[in-house]
């Protein structure tokens, strides 16, 4: 038996051994399998997690007996992946790993041609059907064969074909122990980088700092950053989707902060720029400068890469870190957004936080308000119907709302059991007013649902 619970939105997550183990490895790998369609050639890839190579080797065998052929690429970053399964036409691919979420967690990513991502609205509930429904029948037909090491030397030379120039910039990387361990520093040093790293093995207990690079976790890159005066520092989550920027001022970089530096200075007149609904004006203020156009569209990588495919733009973004390229086939890559400000930052002559200094400044924070996941559809209906009586509400993505002070946006997180809100302003004092109305109306349906369902215990 599977417990539903671990089906996410946008790929499947849950606590090792207690949520998943090897038997719904094998069970999910042979759904997966049986949806791809027998004969299908996928690359299987993992993290460093200290469970992901038992998942992957009964996730492998459930591939492999629904009919699947398997291009192994070993342990790795999901970008690389995504760059496996485009650039050697694969017809998809499965990723074991939980990205950014602690270490007991563990979970599976999947991809079709193009490694466009599966999640609910395109094949992962069918994935689900499948798993819970579906006799287990090994097929006789496949074949498995291992290019861990060609994969990384292609995506390599794949990166560094596009740099034109980098040489002199000095740089801190901390992989944190995870998939960009010992990759990264190689791969920059390349481009020409001097390149000082922390954090730079791989360990799947993350003993360093969390697999989420955030502001309270990356004191040691801050540090590193500052001491050695370089002109940026990189951090990447565990298993390499997200990259997130501290400046040589040792500040870190919000995701939008970053996507907005990008805008005014890789963009250019006529050029589209899409970014999702929770970034900041920053993002427009950038592509204002350079004569881009904007586009948003709704959080996540499925609607990123979908309308940057669309619209015909080059680049895409999200507040949470994620960057994307046409270049690279319309994924998210932190590798090759770190090369790119690297020959920004050649090319340009000024470190990273002084290009952040060129774009005007805002006042914003982000709150995650926790709530059970069984309520949050429920308090989210309520927050909709208080808001839609005093505002007129974007709903995009969520619930945006603009103020004569700001704006804020409130949704549901699809990976945690959280309600986002994101709020700007163009000080504190507007900051302040902007975000206590999603806050207040939070904790006013949270309690009236809790309350309610107390009362029909």
């Amino acid at each position: 038996m599977i417990d539903e619970r671990i089906f996410k939105a946008y790929d499947i997550r849950g606590i090792f051994p207690r949520d998943l183990d090897g038997s719904t490895a094998k069970i999910v790998g042979y759904a997966f399998g049986k949806y791809m369609g027998e004969g299908k050639r996928i690359g299987l890839c993992m993290d460093v997690r200290t469970s992901s190579p038992e998942l992957k080797k009964n996730a492998m065998q459930g591939l492999l007996d629904s009919g699947l052929n398997i291009v192994d690429i070993g342990v790795a970053p999901t970008p690389v992946l995504h760059f496996a399964v485009s650039y050697y036409k694969l017809d998809g691919g499965m990723m074991i790993t939980a990205s950014h979420n602690p270490k007991e967690w563990n979970g599976f990513k999947f991809y079709k041609s193009g490694s466009v991502p599966i999640g609910l609205e395109n094949g992962l509930s069918e994935i689900k059907d499948i798993a819970e429904k579906s006799e287990y029948a090994p097929a006789e037909h496949r074949n498995l064969e291992n290019l861990e090491q060609e994969v990384l030397k292609d995506y390599k030379r794949f990166l560094l074909d596009k740099m034109k120039t980098g040489k002199g910039i000095r740089i801190g990387v901390d992989p944190g122990n995870g998939a960009y361990s010992g990759i990264a520093k190689e791969i920059f040093e390349e481009a020409g980088a001097e390149v000082f790293t922390i954090n730079d093995f791989r360990d799947g207990n993350f003993p360093n700092r969390s697999p989420e690079p955030k502001d309270e976790s990356l004191a040691g890159l801050k540090e590193l950053v500052s001491k050695e005066k370089l002109d940026f520092g990189i951090a990447f989550d565990a298993d390499g989707d997200r990259g997130v920027f501290v400046s040589n001022r040792a500040e870190v970089l919000r995701g939008d902060r970053t996507l907005a530096i990008i805008a005014k200075n890789m963009t250019k007149k006529g050029e589209k720029l899409v970014f999702d609904v929770s970034c900041s004006e920053a993002v427009e203020d950038g592509l204002q400068q350079s004569g881009g156009i904007p586009v948003v569209t709704r959080i996540g990588r499925t609607f990123i890469s979908k309308k940057m495919l669309e619209v015909g733009a080059s680049i895409g973004g999200e507040l949470s870190g994620h960057t994307y390229f046409a270049d690279m086939y319309y994924a998210d890559d932190p590798m090759f957004a770190g090369l790119k400000i690297m020959e920004m930052i050649s090319n340009r002559k000024k470190p990273l936080g002084e290009l952040e200094k060129e774009l005007p400044y805002y006042k914003s924070i982000v709150l995650e308000m926790p709530v059970e996941d069984s309520m949050k559809s429920e308090v989210m209906e309520r927050i909709r119907k208080e808001l839609s009586e005093r505002y007129e509400p974007i709903t995009i993505d969520g619930i945006k709302v603009k103020t004569s002070e700001g704006w804020f946006i409130i949704r549901v997180s699809n990976t945690t059991p959280m309600i986002k809100i994101v709020a700007e302003a163009k000080n504190s004092e507007d900051l302040e007013k902007v975000v206590r109305i999603p806050r207040e109306a939070f904790e006013k349906a949270k309690s009236h649902v809790s309350s309610f369902r107390d009362k029909n215990l």
